[in-house]
């Protein structure tokens, strides 16, 4: 089966590519409101915990899916791909600026090429790493124009570069092992993996008093919530069930058009779009074309026979499967 394709990109798969896109190029306003109360570490907490509660309230019986088969993958999932993650993301915004936030988190799909080469033997074919390649520099091109390299950027802008490595590990992981579970059952279980950890985390620094001691508190708890209930739960609801039907490449490549909605936002703010940023946003959507096209990513049989190997064997592993 086609690692890009599965079962097709349809026009479903599309609507919610561009929503995840809005709702994640959204989801770093949101941090910096929740920072304007919480520390970073209370703010990925606080988002773990509200989405996991969110889950759990809706839709508890998916909790009877997780076995003993499928635990280790979706704790994985749970502490790799949300947990740290969460963590990461607030800590970054706190030092540099969160456009540029948004731009490091565009290396996620290369991440999971790279992954899924590696670990999983994913194939693809140069028209995808083209592609993988086109938009992130794309990415990069919106960036350059207001980029001053100093030691804090050098520091902090290394954590979201960290967590773009385990949304990778977790959208392979997911593509892998857990395929074949409703969407549903993979974002409320693995986000109870992460519950716990978060719960400790939460107690330990003194969230609630760290809330009414502050006059924004219940605004920020407000934002918070915001970013767990729509860009955790039901954003990773639908995450998964892009990778599940469209494959990872697919799916992670909904990273590339966060620039592009923080273009949206500037835009409604007063700022102005020019050249730099209309050429980056097309980069950026011709290299997501480009992964996607509906040829496939998997290397022909023919195109096997004229591949040396260690490539060919690891094709080969890919078209049995």
């Amino acid at each position: 089966m086609s690692e890009s394709t599965k079962e097709g990109v349809t026009w479903l798969s599309w609507a919610l590519f561009v929503v995840l896109a809005f709702t994640w190029g959204s989801s770093f306003i949101l941090m910096k409101r929740g920072l304007l109360t919480f520390t970073p570490v209370q703010v990925g907490m606080l988002r773990v915990t509200l989405a996991g509660s969110f889950l759990l309230l809706t839709s508890f019986r998916r909790l009877g899916a997780l076995t003993r088969k499928n635990a280790l993958p979706l704790a994985v999932v749970g502490i790799i791909s949300v947990f740290i993650p969460y963590i990461l993301f607030p800590m970054a915004v706190t030092k540099i600026d969160s456009g540029l936030v948004g731009i490091l988190n565009s290396l996620v799909p290369l991440f999971t090429l790279l992954i899924g080469v590696i670990w999983f033997r994913t194939t693809v074919t140069w028209r995808a790493i083209l592609g993988i390649g086109l938009g992130l520099a794309g990415a990069v091109w919106l960036l350059i124009p207001g980029v001053e390299i100093e030691a804090a950027f050098v520091l902090f802008g290394v954590l979201p570069i960290v967590a773009g490595v385990g949304y990778a590990i977790g959208v392979n992981t997911v593509n892998r092992y857990l395929k074949e579970m409703h969407p549903l059952e993979v974002t409320t279980c693995s986000l109870a993996f992460a519950m716990g950890p978060a719960l400790i985390v939460l107690f330990a620094t003194d969230t609630v008093g760290v809330m009414m001691a502050s006059p924004v508190g219940w605004q920020s708890l407000g934002y918070i919530a915001i970013l767990g209930i729509a860009g955790t739960s039901l954003a990773n609801y639908a995450f998964n069930h892009l990778i599940r039907t469209t494959g990872s490449l697919f799916s992670s490549s909904v990273t590339y058009a966060i620039p592009v909605v923080a273009l949206f936002w500037g835009f409604l703010d007063g700022e102005l779009i020019g050249w730099v940023e209309i050429s980056g946003m097309l980069m950026i959507l011709t290299g997501v074309w480009l992964v996607n096209t509906r040829k496939r990513a998997v290397m022909s049989s023919k195109e096997l026979q004229k591949t040396p190997s260690p490539l060919k064997e690891t094709a080969e592993v890919n078209i049995k499967s």
